[in-house]
Formats: structure tokens, sequence, C-alpha cells
């Protein structure tokens, strides 16, 4: 409201500048003064040669400029809330980021566990020393996994030698003179891992 106030006082001081110089006359090039109203003037496409037409010139474009100013005071609360909205994306957003880490990092883990297990698996590595094998790429598991495989065989006790000689009343599926029947390699292999 203020500023249609002073838009309306400078307009007051420009009329009376304007009636000024509408009341003087104009010299003629022959010597002559002419005398100059809005209603005498030829009305040409530039409204500035005419105070009048230049008064109500300003006068619309005055109306036009505070008709703006009016749609954007009303139009910024909305763009405040609006501004608000994205910020309360952007959280959101990164909220979402943050979750799609997450679930990345623990299907990189799983993926892990589960090329560790398989490379256990192929190379007959007890379950206890599976997480000696680490993280890393498949191929890296794989390479200590073999590795481990190798080094578990060396320091594995020699099998006592197989006796040549035949064992008394030995039948099928029967224990021998110490009292136990032969080891599978699963009892092998925990008999290795202390268990």
């Amino acid at each position: 409201m203020q500023d249609t106030a002073d838009t309306t006082q400078t307009a007051g001081q420009s009329d009376a500048n304007t009636a000024d110089i509408a009341q003087q006359p104009d010299v003629q090039p022959g010597g002559g003064t002419q005398d100059t109203s809005a209603n005498q003037q030829p009305q040409g496409t530039d409204p500035w040669a005419d105070p009048e037409a230049a008064r109500k010139e300003i006068e619309k474009l005055r109306r036009e400029s505070a008709g703006w100013r009016t749609k954007y005071r009303e139009a910024e609360p909305q763009l405040t809330e609006y501004q608000q909205w994205q910020e309360s994306q952007k959280t959101e957003q990164q909220k979402l980021l943050d979750a799609k880490e997450a679930a990345e990092r623990q299907l990189g883990d799983l993926r892990a566990t589960n090329t560790r297990l398989m490379a256990a698996a192929t190379h007959n590595i007890p379950p206890d020393l599976i997480d000696l094998l680490g993280s890393g790429s498949d191929e890296e598991i794989n390479a200590r996994a073999e590795i481990l495989a190798e080094r578990l065989k060396a320091s594995a006790p020699a099998a006592a030698p197989a006796s040549q000689r035949p064992v008394e009343a030995l039948t099928p599926g029967a224990a021998t003179a110490s009292g136990s029947a032969t080891a599978s390699p699963d009892e092998w292999i925990r008999r290795m891992a202390g268990r």
C-alpha cells in the first residue's frame, strides 16, 4: 500500500510539471509562437510526445506494476510452502539413499558369506574354519580356501599304513581289533580340527 501512495504522490508531482510544460507556448522556427494543448497536437505513435498521453501511459504502467506486486504478495506464501516441501523431499530422498546403501552393504555381506560357504564345501574345510577365508572377491576367497585346504592336508597326521595281514574273524561291517571302524572323511577332518 505504501508503494501505491508513493506512486500517487510522484504522479501528482509529475502532473504539476506536465501542466507547466503544457501551458508554455512552443517557439516556431519562423519566430512565432503556437499554443500547444493536448487537443491541438496530432496523435502519434509516441505517447511521450504528448504530456497528457504520457501521463496516461505512466498511470497505466503504475496500475500494471501494482497488480503484479499484488499477485507476487499473494503467491509468495505458496512459493515458500513449495520450497519447504522440496526441502522435506530432499530429506526423504536422503533417507531412501541411506536405506539403499545399507541394503547394498547387506547384499555384499551375504554374497561374501555365500562365497565362503561354497568355497568351504568345495575344498572340504570344516565349518569352524570358514571365517579364516575372509572377504573379498570370489576368486580371492577361493584362492584362500585352496591354500587352507592344502595346509590342512599337509598338517593332517599320516594315516596308519594299512596292514597287509588279514584280521581274524573280521566280518563285513565289524570293528577292527582296535575297536573302531574305518573313519569317514568328515570324521577325519573333525579329528584334525580338534572336535
